[in-house]
């Protein structure tokens, strides 16, 4: 008896993670800004949405990973992370996350309590580890072997580096073929 099928018959299912930074690689900002301005200047990056579907057709479990240290730097507020979270999925004809998990904390920053080290903050792997417990509730066993983190920034793929996971940038994600991760 394989694996797949041994874990099957205790009810949980082995799925490959695709995991995908936010800003700048799901969406961004349609004033041109680096950082979005609030829920009216959110975009999808040009076919993300298509792209994310066929990874679901494929069997991937798809979630969100997102530093949202405009919090800690008191340029936003949590309430702000969540409206314009609210706004992305919206986008969406259908929205394909499972997960998604934002950290506001940066120890650089100056707005209380957010301004301490977290290890949820990318390139730790916290915000993994907290999708994992929450996909090992819903009764999916995330398949780390088969999983890759895209991202636009040094801290995404130091992150995949130290989850032991590939990478690709979101501008060669955009534009190749994905079949190649599916065995």
């Amino acid at each position: 008896m394989d694996k797949k099928t041994e874990v099957a018959g205790h009810g949980f299912k082995l799925m490959p993670v695709l995991c995908m930074d936010l800003d700048g690689t799901v969406r961004r900002s349609k004033s041109g800004k680096i950082f979005i301005e609030g829920p009216n200047d959110i975009e999808l990056m040009p076919g993300i949405e298509k792209i994310l579907w066929r990874y679901r057709e494929m069997g991937f479990v798809i979630v969100g990973v997102s530093n949202q240290g405009g919090v800690a730097h008191g340029f936003k507020t949590c309430q702000d992370i969540q409206d314009e979270l609210d706004a992305t999925i919206i986008l969406f004809n259908l929205n394909p996350f499972t997960v998604v998990k934002c950290c506001m904390n940066d120890r650089k920053g100056n707005t209380p309590p957010y301004y301490f080290r977290s290890f949820c903050r990318k390139p730790d792997i916290g915000m993994l580890v907290l999708i994992e417990g929450e996909l090992w509730e819903n009764g999916i066993i995330s398949d780390w072997d088969n999983a890759l983190l895209v991202g636009d920034r040094p801290e995404d793929e130091e992150c995949a580096k130290r989850a032991g996971i590939k990478f690709r940038h979101i501008d060669s994600f955009l534009n190749e073929p994905h079949e190649f991760l599916i065995k």
